[in-house]
């Protein structure tokens, strides 16, 4: 659904005049989905997510509303009608949280994750979700899980085929925030933070030569007209938080709670089964786009994985970091 009569300021403060006149049954009964990507569960993850979830509503008394192309806003604005109880779903970038619970930065540790079946375990099996949303529930927020805008992060670039840690000597990558620029460096590579609306134009322009991202982002964007070299990398799952409005989820009955669950959990199911999908597709779209695909030498990402452990100690405490190593432990000695 768009509004583009409206700012984002002033649909949230439409949204709030709505909430105040519409009685607590007809409130209850809409749910809006707020996102960054188009509505098309073709080519967006994130919309698969959101086709799960409003088709696991059917008959329950709840509907779903999309807002699709940041029509409620930027990731932060979005975050802050979530806390403010306007939004009931937003499907977010994980950093937009990491300044009210930390512990979230790890999520994007680089090589922490061997795959995204470890990571789906750890989420599962232990506490670290727990441990997350301690700092957020108080403020409004609940994180209900992870979606993945797809396949493992990788290295796209206009340069050259990256096979070697060594490769990457000289070429600027995009940082989406401080943390990747952090570890991009340990690498060896230089990088410039880009909000992603100028990402073609940093690379066109030479500003950037490219960026860590899954497979499919290229060919989403159509970047894959500049961007001719592909190596994946596997450097962490390409993860996206589903955010809940905690006060209007407080506020529904355990019924209505449960029925929630069930749609989370349907909407992560039918996100897996797009990435599962796009898996077995992406090689093919890559090579009819004209992408040159390589591979790491055997023993690079281990190289990797050692250039940016210390990077890891830069960007979380102590305390937080020993969570996920513990978290890692248990998941793997089981």
């Amino acid at each position: 659904m768009t509004r583009t009569a409206f700012t984002p300021a002033l649909l949230a403060a439409a949204l709030l005049v709505g909430t105040a006149l519409v009685p607590d049954a007809a409130r209850a009964a809409e749910i809006k989905i707020a996102m960054n990507g188009v509505d098309d569960p073709v080519t967006n993850a994130e919309a698969a997510f959101a086709r799960g979830f409003a088709q696991a509503l059917d008959g329950s008394g709840f509907t779903a509303t999309v807002f699709a192309s940041d029509t409620l806003g930027s990731e932060q604005e979005r975050f802050d009608q979530i806390a403010q109880g306007l939004v009931e779903v937003n499907l977010a970038t994980v950093s937009t949280a990491f300044g009210m619970s930390p512990l979230l930065r790890g999520v994007l540790l680089p090589f922490m994750f061997e795959s995204n079946d470890e990571f789906d375990a750890i989420i599962a099996q232990t506490d670290l979700l727990d441990q997350m949303n301690a700092p957020l529930l108080p403020n409004g927020v609940r994180l209900a899980g992870f979606n993945y805008i797809g396949m493992p992060i990788g290295i796209h670039n206009t340069e050259v085929a990256i096979t070697r840690m060594a490769d990457l000597e000289g070429i600027r990558f995009r940082a989406l925030n401080a943390e990747q620029l952090e570890y991009i460096e340990a690498l060896g590579a230089n990088g410039t933070i880009v909000a992603w609306s100028e990402v073609a134009n940093a690379i066109q322009t030479g500003i950037a030569d490219g960026y860590l991202n899954p497979p499919n982002s290229a060919i989403r964007t159509g970047h894959t007209e500049f961007l001719k070299h592909f190596t994946q990398a596997n450097i962490s799952p390409s993860t996206r938080a589903v955010l809940i409005s905690e006060d209007w989820y407080a506020s529904l009955s355990d019924d209505e709670q449960a029925t929630i669950d069930a749609a989370i959990e349907a909407g992560i199911e039918a996100n897996r089964a797009w990435i599962a999908e796009w898996s077995g597709i992406v090689t093919e779209r890559h090579l009819e786009a004209g992408v040159t695909l390589s591979e790491l030498a055997p023993g690079e990402r281990d190289k990797m994985a050692e250039a940016t452990r210390p990077t890891w100690e830069a960007i979380m405490t102590a305390e937080d970091l020993q969570a996920y190593l513990d978290a890692l432990a248990q998941v793997r000695g089981q």
